[in-house]
């Protein structure tokens, strides 16, 4: 009987612990997209919109995370110095079975969405904006069998540092060179695809391009839209405040990326949470970065 109810538990819960593991397997460099970190004025709003675009709430060391397929977003109160336009992490993506319809549910339910004219491409395209004006790009991908999944990470930086970042990427974790519709795109990390666009495309000094702060288009002499003209801010303190990687050999990973010259602005250390190992670095750009080991478990 003993031997029974173990098997049978053993058949119970390993489907569970399937159905758990969100993040992605690593690349041959030992990399997957982990977590996205953000800070907000009021974690239970920012609680709302993420489960309300199809995340799922639980608490990593006291955090209040929202889970999705790929990717971990943490919720830190505090004051956040700036949406994510403006910095050089422009704006975040997620995919859809239909983006017209999505949209149409989220706004429906006071989420800041719209299905606006891209002044790119001229087509339409799904937007949500966080109540601290994280921008998330929505695209429709009839291969979705949830709600939302195939997450990216949208760069911005000036045009001559295009190649250098989509290099950069590729060198670091492991990831392979891939044209974009509008820019560089970095395939092969596992959970994420990251788009490297031209900060400074014309086009994009637009309050159209910019799309809705707090709900409203900004004005054309907006302090947002003025900005533009500047290269991009570093995320650190924005509402994006950094984006994370999951690391197969955490330790060992970082005695590489300290042969290739990256310096940590905070060291590998297990203890740091409680949970997982971590390390912080910044790339050249101002992109803050966390990488772990352990978020997987989650």
């Amino acid at each position: 009987m003993k031997r029974l109810i173990s098997i049978l538990s053993f058949a119970v819960l390993c489907p569970l612990a399937a159905a758990g593991a969100q993040l992605q397997s690593p690349n041959d460099a030992g990399v997957s997209l982990s977590h996205w970190h953000t800070v907000v004025r009021s974690v239970n709003e920012s609680k709302k919109f993420w489960i309300t675009l199809g995340g799922k709430p639980l608490k990593i060391d006291g955090t209040e995370v929202i889970k999705f397929p790929g990717v971990l977003v943490f919720l830190t109160p505090g004051a956040p110095k700036g949406g994510s336009f403006g910095s050089v992490v422009n704006h975040l993506g997620f995919a859809v079975p239909n983006d017209h319809d999505a949209i149409t549910k989220w706004h429906a339910a006071g989420v800041n969405a719209e299905y606006a004219q891209s002044v790119f491409t001229g087509g339409y395209l799904g937007w949500a904006y966080t109540p601290d004006d994280v921008k998330i790009e929505i695209n429709s991908d009839k291969s979705i069998t949830g709600p939302v999944g195939i997450p990216h990470v949208h760069i911005w930086v000036v045009q001559s540092a295009m190649p250098e970042v989509q290099a950069w990427y590729i060198k670091m974790f492991g990831g392979k060179p891939a044209p974009g519709t509008n820019g560089l795109r970095v395939n092969g990390i596992p959970g994420v695809s990251l788009i490297v666009a031209n900060s400074q495309d014309p086009k994009g000094a637009s309050p159209r391009s910019v799309g809705l702060i707090h709900g409203v288009l900004p004005t054309i002499d907006s302090p947002v839209v003025a900005a533009l003209a500047k290269p991009p801010m570093p995320t650190k303190g924005r509402s994006l405040d950094h984006i994370g990687f999951e690391v197969r050999d955490l330790e060992a990973f970082c005695k590489k990326l300290e042969a290739n010259g990256v310096k940590f602005d905070q060291p590998y250390s297990k203890t740091r949470h409680k949970s997982f190992a971590s390390t912080e670095l910044t790339d050249p750009w101002g992109v803050s970065i966390e990488l772990t080991e352990g978020l997987n478990r989650f």
